[in-house]
């Protein structure tokens, strides 16, 4: 009887997290089967998952994202990650450490490219390409700038394209580097992380010629999964062969 009563309200208390316009959106999105980017397909096509999420972003507080960021499906777990990082939340470490533990993963559709990755692997990439998206918001600044001291505001090619360039972005590449060393620094002490995630880690160093001073743990896991991509990083590390 006491079995039958908490399967009862166990739902109850779930959704109890949640004001009903979130709960609605967040319904909404967890009946979609792939994590979507703004536009996909070979059209190019807006997204209303997508959208969807962008309203979530919206009227969602903190807590009740980070609610559905530990209990959502994959997908709204996706989504809801994403919401944390761009706020620069502070769960975000805590949310990386359980995706990882987890090894839950997600189906994606960004563009017209799909696949099947893990939440830590997705979340981690988010936080490392953040730095494409602060040298972009500068360029823009830069381009807006020089046009308005040139007089050319009101030209055609300016009005053409003031309102497509709105990046925005809250993090500094000094803050990127933080989180993400100890992101790294929580993956590469868990000895079950993942190939692709490693890999991942190789591969950010590498583009960077970056030598980091903890090489030795990355050494596990080439023992571990023997990737070439791994093997790759180590020889950088200790010989500066690429």
């Amino acid at each position: 009887m006491k079995l039958i009563i908490l399967l009862i309200i166990f739902p109850i208390l779930h959704f109890a997290q949640l004001s009903p316009e979130v709960k609605n959106l967040y319904q909404q999105i967890s009946k979609g089967e792939k994590a979507e980017s703004s536009h996909t397909g070979m059209e190019g096509t807006e997204s209303e998952l997508y959208k969807l999420h962008k309203k979530l972003d919206e009227i969602a507080n903190d807590k009740e994202v980070e609610y559905i960021a530990f209990n959502g499906n994959p997908v709204a777990k996706y989504y809801a990650a994403n919401i944390l990082f761009n706020r620069k939340s502070k769960s975000i470490e805590k949310i990386f450490e359980y995706y990882l533990k987890s090894k839950d993963s997600v189906q994606t559709l960004k563009g017209c490219v799909g696949g099947v990755s893990r939440l830590d692997y997705e979340l981690y990439i988010n936080v490392i390409s953040e730095k494409q998206t602060i040298d972009a918001m500068q360029w823009e600044k830069k381009w807006k700038d020089s046009m308005i001291t040139s007089g050319k505001q009101n030209s055609p090619e300016y009005l053409g394209l003031v309102d497509m360039l709105n990046t925005k972005t809250i993090w500094t590449k000094k803050d990127v580097d933080s989180l993400a060393y100890r992101l790294e620094q929580t993956t590469l002490n868990n000895h079950d992380a993942s190939k692709k995630l490693i890999e991942l880690i190789c591969f950010r160093y590498l583009h960077e010629n970056k030598k980091v001073p903890y090489y030795g743990k990355i050494a596990y896991f080439d023992k571990k999964y023997s990737s070439e991509y791994i093997k790759k990083y180590l020889r950088f590390c200790r010989f500066g062969l690429k």
